[in-house]
């Protein structure tokens, strides 16, 4: 193993404290690139070890963290109820950011957002300071933009399914391998599904969200979205891009046939096959080595 794996943790601006890995390389980078991975919602940091190793043998250092609430940083000064979605972008990925910013000081600054970790980015105050994103697997869940009558299961789901499970499970915490393998705080679940239910998600003016960051971020972007993956059409992503408008972005559309895959899904980006890294991480590594702005 050509890396060194250690867990760490760092604080919020809040004191809210956040348990993280970091995967470096064994031989000390002359570039000094640090890639930071936002996860997907109620998805371990963990989840990413081979995709964050594999990054590190070619002398990207990586850093992957567990939002508050979730995992390893389940627990903290906030109490559970009082976790939304918008702090794991306003506290917890700027707290990321800087923890990079002052352990490293990196020359390039990457991120990965995976599902709802390309959704928050615009919310962290630091985030104009990445020179790249990669948005991976996401895009705004308002239902309206599912395509022909998916739209309408998807908006039976945040209508009638969630609000049912929700009311039937005891605590702070909501349990749904929809939603990934970890319990999540059930107020950041409702927050999530009120931007869901609305006409452009977290980005429509009545949930009140500081999004104007989101229209500065001037990084070059490569989206990346699965034929399969019910979670995130196309048609979501595209509603996510809108509000990028700054960035140059790159679309990159990837069926499993065309890796030689029978399916890849929501969850697939990331696992240990040779497919994947040759078909999906490749792509990533040819994007972040790539001279900005071309």
């Amino acid at each position: 193993m050509n890396y060194h794996v250690t867990t760490i943790n760092f604080e919020a601006s809040d004191g809210f404290e956040l348990a993280a890995c970091v995967y470096a390389p064994a031989a000390k980078s002359e570039s000094k690139k640090v890639l930071l991975i936002g996860s997907a919602f109620g998805v371990p940091y963990q989840y990413y070890k081979h995709f964050a190793g594999y990054m590190a043998e070619l002398g990207i250092t990586v850093v992957t963290f567990d939002y508050r609430g979730i995992s390893h940083s389940q627990h903290g000064n906030m109490p559970t109820e009082e976790i939304l979605m918008q702090h794991w972008g306003e506290l917890d990925l700027e707290a990321a950011i800087q923890f990079i910013k002052r352990t490293y000081s990196p020359e390039k600054l990457f991120y990965l957002g995976h599902s709802a970790g390309g959704q928050i980015i615009g919310l962290a105050q630091s985030s104009l300071e990445f020179d790249k994103i990669i948005i991976a697997a996401s895009g705004v869940g308002t239902w309206r933009l599912w395509p022909g009558l998916q739209k309408y299961g998807i908006a039976a789901i945040w209508y009638l399914v969630f609000p049912a499970v929700l009311s039937v499970q005891f605590g702070d915490f909501f349990k749904s391998r929809f939603l990934g393998p970890t319990p999540v705080p059930k107020n950041a679940v409702k927050q999530w599904l009120r931007w869901a239910r609305s006409n452009d998600y977290l980005f429509t003016p009545k949930h009140d969200i500081d999004t104007q960051l989101y229209r500065s971020i001037d990084a070059d972007l490569l989206a990346l979205t699965i034929s399969d993956d019910w979670y995130a059409p196309s048609q979501a992503r595209d509603g996510l891009l809108k509000h990028y408008p700054k960035t140059k972005q790159t679309v990159l559309n990837i069926s499993p046939s065309a890796i030689g895959l029978k399916k890849i899904g929501h969850f697939g980006l990331f696992k240990k096959k040779q497919e994947i890294k040759e078909g999906i991480w490749q792509p990533i590594v040819n994007f972040l080595n790539q001279k900005e702005g071309l």
